[in-house]
């Protein structure tokens, strides 16, 4: 019975060691391939991505981890990702979500949030699949490929300038046959377009002389602020641009302009030192000036040679009878075409003084010397005009004694020869000098002398006014009568004395 006993517990304990060695393989059996199951979650290979992403777009490495889409590119756009790249680099805080929607043992698709905001796109690939337990599926996963989201507009970039224009497109130059660039023209002006652009990029244009324009860019179609000119101007003016002389094309005589500037105005010359600044729409006016003065006048204009301006000299035949005692002025006549501005013309008179043109339209005259209001003492008392002047008077209202109604006495104060001289000998010959009305001798009431113009040391002219009173009887009545001279009197110094020597009238009173 005790050997029976005995048996029963070493067999017992037995069953019982194995059972107990049982479970404890069943239990490390199971938790091996719990710890197995758990290691083929997909979610370890996205941590482990998502890390390695992290650390490649913070250090700018973006393109190291992300498999960007092959597009093509305009040479002028340098990095289509760049502004997507830098957003990388901003994020903060990354965050994943499967995207795929319901789960998938073979291709898992992930996101990647940088601040919320989707930014990326992960595969997750399923390489081997087995059965644990006869209940659970592991699978091995592999990371397959990070792709950007982003929206990607393709552009055609159009810029259109004058032909003697540059332009330069995100700090490149844009030209005819330039890799990249195609380009038409139309009314003067180039229009390059740039396609297989995804971002608008600035563009900077330049004149010919290498000055900025402003820009104007309406979605993606950039045009420039510039001034332009249109005009034909003489052929001996100039048109340049700060220096620069600016080419024109013969056209009806003159020449013709077409041109284009970032300078703000350009500068028209007349040839003759005279300029002015010339805007697009600007009159330009021009004139011929014309004008006559006394050849004995002293006439510059700085800087210029006006003997070239001349066009005629004119003799004055009223100096006629004078030409044997003096050299007698005359006139000279000048002509300046295709001015821009009046010049500044220095003109000084016979006695040295500044005059100053007054014009009538583009024109001005001078004909007459300029002459002294006050008659100089001395020739009051050596000359003596006025004493002069009313023994002319005299004569003429048959006042003077002597042979030929006077003439013998005339003629001391006239020049022999000198058609007055004539003309008083014939008067005194004629009968016309019978006719004077009879008259009790005459007074002089009146007189004046002003007005003086030497013209040399033999020769001068001064306005003279004499009135004389008359006391004319006739058959009927007796009245009192005014006979008046007021003229301009030439005197020279003849034979040791002054005589008249003409006069030209200036109209009685």
């Amino acid at each position: 019975m005790r050997r029976d006993k005995a048996v029963f517990r070493i067999l017992y304990g037995i069953l019982l060691a194995a059972i107990i060695l049982l479970t404890d393989y069943a239990v490390v059996f199971v938790q091996a391939n719990i710890d197995d199951y758990e290691a083929s979650q997909p979610d370890h290979v996205v941590n482990e991505t998502m890390e390695k992403f992290i650390d490649a777009v913070r250090n700018e490495r973006a393109s190291e981890v992300i498999n960007y889409p092959e597009i093509k590119v305009s040479p002028y756009d340098s990095d289509v990702y760049e502004e997507y790249n830098r957003k990388l680099a901003m994020a903060q805080n990354w965050t994943w979500k499967i995207l795929s929607g319901s789960y998938s043992e073979v291709r898992q698709v992930y996101g990647f949030y940088g601040d919320g905001e989707l930014l990326a796109k992960f595969i997750l690939n399923c390489t081997d699949s087995r059965i644990i337990m006869e209940i659970l599926t592991a699978n091995t996963w592999e990371a397959g490929e990070i792709s950007p989201v982003l929206t990607l507009t393709k552009y055609t970039e159009y810029i259109e300038i004058p032909s003697n224009f540059t332009a330069v497109l995100n700090d490149r130059a844009v030209y005819k046959n330039a890799n990249g660039v195609e380009c038409t023209e139309k009314d003067g002006n180039v229009i390059y377009s740039i396609p297989d652009m995804y971002n608008l990029k600035e563009v900077k244009v330049y004149d010919h002389a290498g000055r900025e324009c402003k820009t104007v860019n309406n979605n993606g179609y950039v045009t420039a602020e510039y001034n332009t000119c249109n005009l034909i101007l003489p052929s001996s003016y100039k048109l340049t641009d700060e220096g620069y002389e600016v080419a024109g094309v013969p056209d009806n005589g003159g020449v013709h302009y077409i041109y284009n500037t970032a300078a703000e105005s350009l500068t028209i010359s007349d040839g003759y030192g005279n300029s002015i600044d010339y805007k697009n729409g600007d009159q330009v006016s021009t004139f011929d000036l014309a004008f006559t003065i006394p050849d004995n006048f002293e006439i510059k204009w700085p800087g210029k040679d006006l003997s070239l301006f001349e066009t005629e000299r004119v003799v004055l035949n009223k100096y006629d009878d004078y030409r044997l005692f003096a050299e007698m002025p005359g006139l000279v006549k000048y002509e300046i075409k295709g001015l821009l501005k009046v010049p500044e013309l220095e003109i000084r008179d016979n006695l040295g003084n500044p005059v100053e043109p007054e014009f009538i339209g583009n024109r001005f005259e001078i004909t007459e010397q300029t002459p002294l209001k006050e008659v100089p003492q001395e020739i009051l008392v050596d000359a003596d005009p006025v004493g002069s002047v009313e023994m002319w008077s005299l004569f003429l209202s048959n006042d003077l004694k002597g042979t030929r109604h006077g003439f013998g006495i005339i003629k001391e104060y006239l020049v022999p020869d000198t058609y007055l001289y004539k003309n008083a000998e014939a008067f005194a010959k004629s009968i016309d000098i019978t006719f004077a009305s009879t008259h009790e001798t005459p007074v002089f009431i009146e007189e004046g002398v002003s007005n003086y113009v030497r013209y040399s040391d033999n020769l001068f002219s001064c306005d003279v006014y004499v009135n004389k009173e008359m006391n004319v009887i006739t058959n009927y009545e007796k009245k009192i009568v005014n006979d008046k001279i007021n003229s301009t009197f030439f005197f020279c110094y003849y034979e040791g004395k002054w005589r008249i020597a003409g006069l030209i009238a200036k109209g009685a009173e």
